[in-house]
């Protein structure tokens, strides 16, 4: 996968991982997907490595059986 942002907004996240947009905020609620707001801002940024270490780690539980 070639990503050439470096900060995803919830739908573009949601693309990318081939999820709705809910199952987003639900993996930053939970901690899951690192992401932040600007001060003042309302919407989610998410961070190019945040997207990867998530990918990450979900590829590390289905080599485990997990």
């Amino acid at each position: 996968m070639t990503i050439t942002k470096s900060v995803f907004y919830v739908s573009e996240a949601a693309t990318l991982l081939n999820c709705a947009p809910y199952c987003i905020y639900q993996l930053i609620r939970s901690g899951q997907l690192k992401a932040y707001k600007n001060p003042g801002g309302r919407a989610w940024l998410i961070p190019e490595q945040s997207i990867r270490d998530y990918i990450e780690s979900r590829i590390h539980l289905d080599d485990c059986g997990g």
